[in-house]
């Protein structure tokens, strides 16, 4: 049987940010025992980074085609989605068309990936006073697992960890949901991170960004004063072995 393992991301084209998405190909080099191949599903990042950088990075079903005219016969695609939503799902309805390629659960899938995230989220920030709040910004989405991220704030809780709190950019709970509980519960700092694997744009702009709409600019002006943790959720060493073990299971 003649095996490969493809890394499949969005991409990023934030050089700051890559180190999420390394992190993560290195637990699962590690782990399997192989090279690994990478594939960037946004078009608009790989071609920036061709003409930026003089980087080509496949999209992940040329390179499925390449492999499989190579004779490879067993394709394992590991993707470093959050959550199964609509860039999950494409990725398994376009996968499906290579009977050689199997596809592993992206991060959030059972309770037991949340019970990892929620303790090393945690375990990778400073320890907070009552006062203090952690605030993460998702993605989020139209689809329906948008309800993972209410999910992992509830579970934030019942793993002994009040005043965490997920929002996200385009989906529920926005910002303006979490504000009225943050104002309630008489915090007074907040810890910004993005939950996302990079932090790249959404991180580095909307989340932490000095524009106005940003959301560090608008707790701000509310009279919060904020620290922003700029790290993506690859760059925490036990998700991306939880992406590793995931690769295991399919």
């Amino acid at each position: 049987m003649k095996q490969a393992v493809v890394v499949v991301s969005f991409g990023t084209s934030f050089p700051e940010a890559m180190p999420a998405i390394e992190s993560i190909e290195q637990a699962v080099e590690k782990s399997c025992g192989q090279r690994i191949f990478r594939a960037f599903t946004s078009q608009f990042i790989r071609q920036k980074l061709k003409e930026r950088d003089g980087l080509t990075i496949p999209d992940p079903y040329s390179l499925f085609g390449q492999f499989i005219e190579q004779g490879y016969t067993d394709i394992l695609c590991l993707p470093t989605h959050i959550i199964p939503g609509i860039e999950y799902d494409r990725l398994c309805a376009n996968a499906v068309q290579f009977p050689q390629v199997r596809v592993a659960r992206p991060l959030l899938w059972c309770e037991a990936d949340y019970n990892v995230c929620v303790h090393a989220v945690m375990n990778s920030i400073p320890p907070r006073r009552n006062d203090e709040a952690l605030v993460l910004m998702g993605h989020g989405t139209e689809h329906f697992a948008n309800a993972a991220y209410c999910q992992l704030e509830h579970k934030f809780r019942t793993e002994g960890f009040p005043h965490v709190y997920v929002g996200t950019v385009d989906g529920y709970p926005s910002l303006s949901d979490i504000i009225p509980q943050l104002q309630a519960n008489g915090i007074r700092k907040i810890i910004l991170m993005p939950f996302m694997i990079v932090a790249g744009d959404h991180a580095r702009n909307d989340l932490s960004g000095d524009d106005p709409a940003s959301w560090k600019s608008q707790l701000e002006a509310l009279g919060f004063e904020t620290q922003t943790i700029c790290k993506g959720l690859g760059e925490i060493p036990e998700i991306a072995e939880r992406f590793a073990q995931h690769l295991s299971l399919i």
